[in-house]
């Protein structure tokens, strides 16, 4: 016999997950606006904090951005790795006609046109 199981709602799923920045500020601010009923927090206190955090977060979602898309970073590294591999595949794929080749040139073009839009991306 089967037994009936309650179905999962998505909301449990995706909290048990993982915590992301965003829920860290949010479950802080709660903690802190609950808080702030207290003689020891004010709401101001409350908001200031919670604004603190905010911006650490923000800050620091900046500088890693800046240093992915610095030289030598994340993006040069991945599109040096990819350009590699792809190299290395091209040469060992046997009788290789204009077609592959032609193929293996898109490839290299789309990976160098990646990294540059990330790279603008990230810097803007």
């Amino acid at each position: 016999m089967t037994s009936m199981r309650e179905p999962i709602e998505p909301d449990d799923v995706y909290e048990s997950v993982e915590w992301t920045t965003g829920r860290r500020l949010r479950r802080a601010a709660d903690t802190l606006a609950r808080g702030a009923g207290t003689a020891s927090r004010t709401a101001v206190d409350a908001t200031r904090t919670a604004k603190h955090y905010a911006g650490n977060a923000a800050r620091y979602a900046r500088e890693g951005a800046t240093r992915a898309a610095a030289p030598g970073g994340a993006v040069d590294w991945t599109e040096e790795r990819l350009t590699r591999a792809l190299d290395e595949v091209s040469d060992r794929v046997p009788s290789r006609g204009e077609r592959t080749d032609r193929a293996f040139d898109t490839a290299r073009s789309t990976v160098v046109v990646g990294a540059r839009r990330a790279r603008k991306l990230l810097r803007g």
